[in-house]
């Protein structure tokens, strides 16, 4: 396989794997190219080609969580943490999505609202994020996101319960399309934007969430809340990176490890 066939056959797969654990699309990019070159640097490591999506999964997660313990506010899971998770994990509830919980969300603000859900998702512990981007999001198991956490699957179950019940709490009070009584609309919000001369003066005036706690909302568990947003979030599109960025991934690879030899 040349780096051309890898990075054009993979490239929107890794960048969506990126993009859920970053939930940041500039991010992603960066960390989806990095992810290649170490992938065409590794190649002859590959045992398994038929396990290649596994391989550049965990190429692309250890830079991610490489680039996140250079963050001063990166904090290891202590052994505490771990047994007060994995008895929270007894607290996870799945529930199946039922035809009422499918929310259609109109074309015009979907970019908006993907956004806005990605960002909230940010504003999880990051440990929270990992469990919940990679499983609610992009569908791994349990199993496969607790090997990559190192640690155990009741504890990873901890984890999405605290990330699941944190989005829903938020949500639940604030997000006009989960109910038509909250006061935060993404129509609104594009009207907002629209007016450029105060856009900044009124954000200036309004401090971002820097963290979700739903225990401090007294946030209680809610079906018909779970619901809606293991709906909105399970089927949150695929998304493509820049149409120049393949092509340009090609070519630093090209030029670092092939050129070069």
């Amino acid at each position: 396989m040349d780096i051309e066939t890898l990075i054009n056959t993979y490239g929107t797969y890794v960048y969506n794997y990126a993009l859920r654990l970053s939930c940041h699309p500039t991010m992603a990019e960066d960390l989806a190219q990095e992810t290649f070159i170490n992938a065409w640097q590794k190649i002859d490591t590959l045992e398994n080609p038929n396990a290649i999506k596994a391989w550049l999964r965990k190429i692309c997660f250890n830079n991610f969580l490489m680039k996140q313990r250079k963050n001063t506010n990166y904090t290891e899971l202590l052994y505490d943490d771990i047994c007060l998770l994995e008895k929270e994990a007894t607290l996870l509830v799945d529930i199946p999505t039922k035809p009422e919980d499918e929310i259609i969300v109109e074309e015009t603000i979907r970019e908006l609202q993907n956004g806005c859900f990605l960002a909230m998702v940010r504003r999880l512990t990051l440990h929270q994020r990992i469990a919940f981007s990679l499983t609610d999001m992009f569908g791994l198991s349990l199993d496969e996101v607790a090997t990559l956490l190192d640690i155990s699957k009741s504890a990873t179950k901890g984890l999405l319960y605290r990330a699941r019940m944190n989005l829903d709490s938020f949500f639940s009070n604030h997000c006009n399309i989960l109910s038509i009584n909250n006061p935060c609309s993404c129509t609104a919000w594009i009207e907002f934007s629209k007016n450029r001369e105060n856009m900044q003066k009124q954000a200036n005036k309004h401090k971002l969430l820097a963290k979700l706690d739903y225990k401090k909302s007294n946030y209680g568990f809610n079906n018909e809340v779970r619901g809606k947003i293991n709906f909105l979030y399970k089927n949150m599109p695929d998304k493509k990176p820049n149409n120049d960025w393949y092509q340009q991934v090609i070519n630093i690879v090209n030029s670092m490890y092939i050129n070069s030899n």
